[in-house]
């Protein structure tokens, strides 16, 4: 694995967490009682693009049924 190959994998990892991190906070404000089963589900995804999405869908929706949705 070249230099640049190692540092884009290190970043991905750092956004993995941080996104993972904003869900759980989000999670915690707004669907407290949620946040066990929510956050079993996304600690399995290593998916940028889902965990954005699902980080999005967090703090704009009022019902925590669409991010359960989001991770079947």
């Amino acid at each position: 694995m070249t230099l640049a190959e190692n540092l884009r994998k290190e970043d991905e990892e750092k956004g993995i967490r941080g996104l993972k991190e904003a869900i759980e906070k989000g999670m915690a404000v707004k669907f407290p009682g949620d946040i066990a089963s929510v956050m079993a589900e996304v600690n399995k995804i290593n998916d940028l693009d889902a965990l954005v999405e699902i980080t999005k869908t967090t703090y704009t929706t009022n019902d925590s049924s669409e991010i359960l949705a989001l991770l079947k």
